[in-house]
């Protein structure tokens, strides 16, 4: 509700008044609303009526009692000695009225706007139907003095701003109705002078000098006398100085969509712009991405927010900062012939002018902070839209908001809106080929709206046809004098040698992104990539798991750099990153394997990467996407493609990553055939036999294990063989064929022990402890698995301590020995989730805790199994899911799981998995 005192008294709910007729109501009412929800006495409520005489507090608490019934809400509590209304003070129009009188720190426009609202409150005298002689008295005449105030603030401050003819009928009256304001009658003095009419002012100075000695016996101040002297020898310093507000933003686009999370972001950062001081904005991105007319259409959105004024420069056509100030100063009216001649000069000058102003500045386009700096508004409350293709993080106190490409549904609203609905819908297929072509960058998209807009064609078929070309491409983005080409070009001319050169051979790669090492062997360096990303040519990502700063080339600056890359010099360029990357993988995946590496990399192979798992598998993680790439991009250099997909195929088998692996082990067969080197494509066919028996296709993974083998035999390298026996191995005893099984991991562990490979020794030994335990003869599966622990720990293999570990508490529990087995799976479960951290070890070894914690009774043993099933089936481990399920049916009894899992093992071809599932059913 609100409470109108300025006038005649009104209480207002929502759109209806509330009659207050009787008078002694109006004036109590009138006594609790002044005091804006503060407690009041009953003595100031006898005063207010009646001066503290003739009426008693039983009489004011029956007006209480008669408002209470026609006021909603029990607005008017009782509280000690009194009463109080309860209402906020902006409620009551004189507390906003004294809000706004009072409120300083504005310039003068705005302090223009804010003397208005005070004044608009006003409905007639202050309290002009309340019968209170007190009232009146004490607190209209205060108020009405107020008013006048305001008034008399409101003509100065329009004066200053030029703004005098408007002033001269509001200062007539407030002389008429103040004839002593002295200050009153100076304002109109100036007011009327300043307007040309010098003979009524020296004549308004004569009434105002009869009335003070007919009133007071007293001459004119000293101050009113001076201006009088001042007028009559016509003082230029007295004349009106012209003051200029302003509006020179660029026309807001029509056609503006999306952005509405930037455009929320924008919306809140401006509404907390710092009252003490300017406020920088930096909207930053890539080149043609919509910077320009984003920062236009924003600032339009909140324009009103800043009546000193808005200023424009398109820093690209003037980058001289004094060319800018220069203009600036002649657009608040400052004569041109006084302009400064330094830019500190200028800066000096513009600094003073926009002191006092709630100033909206916007460049655009700028290079760097310096240019910028001299330029920025210093009124409180004044905002700054910058726009650059760099955040400008030098700037003291910006905010910075990148601006990406448009969305699918961005860059369809906007085609849509320029060139039509019903063209875009007549061929949906050639509108999205359209838009695919354009990659959400939105000149891009405007440029291909506009030719269809322009074209006679119905549908976008033909331009979908011309862009499928992707040498032309970039020319048919190109409508009157704009144009993707022209824009990515003039940014790649502003370059140095150095940072085109790289931008052109990051065009040989293929991957969505890729983080800042890959600079340097490309010839480039950190400088380099951030000067191609200060030109809005690259795009800065956010950091990677490894904590690496990624980036990123838009599909359309590919094609203008790629243009830009000689033929003979994407090869050399493409070498060296290979090398570069392949010493980093071996780096990586060195602690992640007992094995070495059977090719040697040549001398570039240093070590760059880390010894720590967790580095090793963050650093792989974050590389992934770029390395798969990277193995197709190395086509033309097949030697080095299959290099790379060796090195990583290790990583690729412990994070259970199966669509990379098979799409880098198809680039690497097709590159050790053309490579020619025959050790390159048995260690390839090895590694497609690791990635099918990952996949459980164990028939699959023997043959090509066995080509691979032949090979090697043929080529006589006795550790790879050795490898690959030991695979056979581990192939045959998943197919339960443990005989067969036996026999390979022997012969495998004999030729590991003739090459001096202590490694590939443990690792056979570890699995024929696991063939010893399958058969039943659990004393030797022991020492087999205990020798192999100790083996492990020797060489620091953590990966082989888990899988020792992990067989070691099945074999515990077949010989009865539970205590020992939940050692295991204890060391287990802390090896795999605290120091190597890997999903798929630390779901097998819940599955450990699980099967202890059921041979000891104990409840919490199907939570653990549970837990365990849901991580593997996350990971899409479906043998391992497989193995929970029928734990989980072991532990509870419960046949759906166990059927669910003999299912699973029967798809995946696994008999030990049948088997032991099929006993468990026959249990359950």
């Amino acid at each position: 509700m609100d409470f109108n005192l300025l006038g005649p008294l009104e209480v207002v709910d929502g759109d209806r008044i509330i009659p207050i007729r009787v008078p002694r109501h109006r004036a109590v009412l009138a006594v609790l609303a002044l005091e804006g929800g503060r407690p009041v006495s009953l003595e100031l409520l006898q005063e207010a009526l009646t001066g503290g005489r003739e009426i008693t507090t039983g009489v004011i608490k029956v007006y209480v009692s008669d408002l209470r019934k026609i006021l909603p809400r029990d607005l008017i509590e009782t509280v000690p000695a009194g009463y109080r209304l309860r209402v906020e003070p902006d409620r009551v129009d004189v507390w906003r009225f004294r809000d706004l009188a009072d409120r300083r720190d504005e310039d003068p426009v705005t302090r223009i706007r804010t003397l208005e609202q005070a004044l608009e409150l006003w409905r007639g005298p202050a309290l002009a139907d309340v019968d209170s002689d007190h009232l009146r008295r004490m607190e209209a005449a205060a108020l009405e003095e107020q008013r006048a105030a305001v008034e008399e603030e409101l003509c100065d401050v329009r004066i200053g701003l030029g703004h005098h003819r408007e002033c001269v009928v509001r200062l007539r009256n407030l002389a008429r109705r103040y004839p002593l304001r002295e200050h009153v009658h100076l304002l109109l003095m100036v007011a009327l002078y300043r307007s040309g009419n010098l003979g009524e002012a020296l004549s308004h100075y004569h009434r105002v000098r009869q009335v003070l000695a007919e009133e007071l016996g007293a001459e004119p101040s000293a101050e009113l006398r001076r201006v009088h002297e001042r007028m009559l020898r016509e003082d230029p310093a007295l004349d009106a100085e012209e003051v200029r507000t302003p509006a020179e933003l660029p026309p807001d686009d029509r056609s503006f969509v999306g952005r509405r999370d930037l455009l929320s972001g924008l919306s809140a950062a401006i509404a907390r712009s710092p009252a003490h001081g300017p406020h920088p904005i930096v909207l930053y991105g890539h080149a043609g991405v919509g910077k320009s007319t984003l920062a236009v259409h924003a600032a339009w959105r909140h324009r009103a927010r800043f009546p000193g004024g808005q200023l424009f420069a398109d820093l690209r056509r003037q980058p001289d900062a004094a060319g800018t100030l220069a203009r600036f100063l002649r657009a608040f009216g400052y004569p041109g012939g006084s302009i400064p001649a330094t830019v500190e000069e200028r800066t000096a000058v513009y600094r003073t002018l926009t002191a006092d102003r709630r100033l909206l500045v916007l460049l655009d386009n700028a290079t760097d902070e310096e240019q910028v700096r001299p330029l920025m508004p210093t009124g409180p409350g004044s905002l700054a839209i910058i726009t650059s293709r760099s955040a400008l993080a030098g700037l003291a106190g910006a905010e910075p908001f990148e601006v990406d490409v448009f969305t699918a549904a961005e860059s369809r609203e906007l085609l849509e809106r320029m060139a039509g609905r019903a063209r875009a819908e007549v061929d949906g297929e050639a509108t999205a080929s359209v838009l695919d072509a354009c990659a959400g960058l939105p000149i891009a998209v405007r440029a291909a709206a506009a030719r269809l807009a322009a074209s006679r064609d119905r549908s976008a078929r033909g331009l979908a046809r011309r862009l499928r070309d992707e040498a032309a491409r970039l020319d048919e983005f190109r409508a009157g004098d704009t144009g993707v080409r022209p824009l990515l070009s003039l940014a790649y001319e502003g370059l140095d040698p150095r940072p085109q050169a790289l931008l052109a051979r990051l065009t040989a790669i293929t991957a969505p992104s890729f983080a800042a090492w890959v600079a340097e062997p490309l010839a480039g360096g950190p400088a380099a990539l951030d000067g191609i990303a200060d030109c809005g040519l690259l795009q800065r990502l956010a950091c990677d798991d490894a904590g690496q700063d990624r980036f990123r080339v838009h599909e359309l600056t590919q094609l203008m750099a790629r243009e830009r890359l000689p033929p003979e010099d994407a090869a050399p360029a493409l070498s060296r990153l290979a090398r570069v990357a392949l010493a980093r993988v071996r780096a990586a995946v060195l602690p992640l394997t007992s094995e070495g590496f059977g090719a040697s990399p040549g001398p570039e192979a240093v070590s760059m990467g880390t010894t720590k798992i967790r580095d090793s598998i963050e650093w792989l993680d974050a590389e992934l996407g770029f390395l798969t790439a990277l193995v197709a991009d190395l086509h033309g250099l097949p030697g080095h493609a299959w290099r790379l997909a060796h090195a990583l195929t290790p990583f690729l088998e412990v994070r259970h990553q199966q669509d990379e692996w098979r799409t880098v082990n198809r680039h690497a067969l097709a590159a050790a055939r053309a490579d020619g080197d025959p050790l390159g494509a048995a260690l390839v066919l090895r590694d497609r036999g690791d990635q099918q028996r990952a996949e459980r296709d164990l028939a699959g993974a023997i043959e090509t294990y066995q080509s691979s083998l032949g090979q090697l035999i043929r080529y006589g390298d006795a550790v790879e063989r050795a490898r690959v026996l030991f695979r056979l191995g581990v192939a045959r005893l998943d197919q339960s064929r443990l005989e067969q099984a036996e026999r390979s991991l022997a012969q495998g562990r004999a030729e590991f022990r003739g090459c001096g490979d202590r490694r590939g020794e443990a690792a056979c030994v570890r699995a024929l402890g696991v063939v010893r335990h399958r058969a039943g003869d659990q004393e030797t599966a022991l020492a087999c698995l205990l020798s192999a622990l100790r083996s492990a720990r020797d060489l620091g293999d953590r990966y082989g301590q888990a899988a020792c570990l992990h067989g070691l508490v099945s074999v515990r529990l077949a010989r009865g020995e539970v205590s020992a087995a939940r050692q295991h799976a204890e060391e287990e479960r802390d090896l795999a989730e605290r120091r190597l951290r890997d999903p798929r070890l630390t779901a097998n070894a819940l599955l450990s805790i699980a099967v202890v914690l059921a041979a000891q009774g104990d409840p919490e043993a199907g939570e653990h199994a549970g837990e365990a099933a849901r991580r593997l089936r996350a990971l899409g481990d479906r043998y391992g899911h497989a193995w929970a399920l029928t734990t989980i049916g072991d532990i509870t009894g419960r046949a759906d799981e166990l059927d669910l899992a003999y299912s699973m093992f029967n798809e995946l071809g696994d008999q030990y998995g049948l088997a032991e599932t099929s006993r468990k059913l026959k249990r359950s």
